[in-house]
């Protein structure tokens, strides 16, 4: 065999075309053509057809300068891998993630509705998903939830997105293109939602990665969101069912935190010049500052706020009659930087969800009106507080 093998290999070496010979040209053609074919298309896509929505970052961190943590991040930085999307839409190996939808709707006729749907995916010891939905009636003041917990994650497995479904719970995202359908006693939800943006990567001054969070000793959390999207579809009410649209808050955040560590305000605004606001306070169970912060977006640019950019005072409260938490309510928010002075009523302020079934706490979720130096309408969510001493719960 050696000795049969070798001049054939010798004789095609020596029959091979002289590289710009016509012979060569002849042979090698049709690959170097499909080769600079390939270049050309790649070319062409990068130039003129790759996605033009790109992650909105902050185009400045104003506010604060970095606490100690936040150098201790800064450092961290180069082992914290920066957002990709869509890959990060999909479940992570964290120990805490959710994918949240707020939203108002309204009927051809003016009719209006709102709604929050959550899906909250805790993974540790054992790995299980809670599920909680409320949908309110605003002619009427009904407020209809429910939830559901399940062991495992019923993902269907995408890569570039998510998708859970759990009995009538279902919701899906893949990019820009999300789906939301919930049911419970006398009500149910079924949503199409579509963003004509770039996602928005949440940035506080002193963390070096858009879209990455501290908070303090409870860990830290990577927080996107598409704050307008566009929904169509359907609601029942007490058997009747209704065409709807409007538009969508969504939330995504994932990471190795401990959120019954912290206590939050949190409020989620679309404006009526078009700019949405997202302010964050969280704070430790005791009151003490962990993390202020919010995200202003208008005409495609976004804008960090830092704790000195903004104020947020409430001006009454609410005790809740079932649990006996009192929340901080009837809220003035400003940004003087943006010309933004609001006052935030709640649509109905018996809002408080009881998720003691599922996620073992309550929390204050619910539609506001803005009102001020522009008209809006919002979603805000107060949790982590505590029932005042004394006060009776179930």
């Amino acid at each position: 065999m050696v000795m049969t093998t070798a001049p054939r290999l010798r004789r095609a070496h020596r029959s091979r075309p002289r590289v710009g010979s016509s012979r060569w040209f002849r042979s090698y053609r049709w690959p170097v053509v499909i080769g600079w074919l390939i270049v050309l298309s790649i070319m062409a896509w990068v130039l003129f057809f790759r996605p033009a929505h790109v992650p909105r970052a902050p185009e400045g961190l104003p506010g604060n300068a970095p606490s100690e943590r936040s150098g201790q991040l800064l450092q961290a930085a180069g082992r914290r891998p920066a957002v990709k999307l869509p890959a990060d839409d999909a479940p992570h190996e964290n120990t805490t993630e959710w994918w949240y939808y707020s939203g108002h709707v309204q009927t051809d006729a003016g009719e209006r509705y709102s709604f929050h749907v959550a899906a909250f995916l805790l993974q540790g010891a054992m790995t299980h998903m809670a599920f909680h939905g409320s949908l309110l009636d605003h002619q009427s003041g009904k407020h209809y939830t429910d939830q559901a917990r399940t062991e495992g994650k019923p993902s269907d497995g995408r890569a570039d997105g998510f998708g859970f479904t759990f009995g009538p719970w279902q919701i899906t995202g893949s990019g820009p293109k999300h789906t939301v359908k919930m049911a419970g006693k006398g009500f149910a939800l079924d949503l199409a939602l579509n963003d004509s943006q770039a996602p928005v990567l949440h940035q506080a001054p002193g963390t070096p990665v858009a879209g990455l969070l501290d908070l303090g000793s409870a860990g830290s959390t990577y927080y996107t969101s598409r704050p307008r999207m566009k929904a169509e579809g359907s609601l029942m009410i007490d058997g009747v069912n209704k065409r709807v649209r409007g538009e969508v808050w969504f939330d995504h955040q994932w990471g190795d935190f401990e959120a019954s560590k912290l206590r939050w305000n949190w409020f989620a605004l679309q404006l009526a010049d078009g700019a949405d606001l997202m302010i964050f306070e969280l704070f430790d169970r005791q009151g003490g500052p962990v993390l202020r912060m919010g995200t202003y977006a208008k005409d495609a640019v976004v804008t960090a706020l830092g704790a000195a950019d903004f104020t947020a005072k409430a001006r009454g409260t609410w005790k809740s009659p079932s649990s006996g938490v009192v929340y901080p309510m009837d809220w003035t928010l400003a940004v003087p930087s943006k010309g933004v002075d609001l006052k935030l009523e709640p649509v109905i302020r018996h809002s408080q969800f009881d998720a003691r079934l599922t996620t073992l706490n309550v929390y204050w979720e619910g539609a506001v009106k803005a009102g001020g130096s522009q008209t809006g309408v919002g979603f805000m969510e107060l949790s982590g507080y505590e029932p005042v001493s004394g006060a009776g719960g179930k």
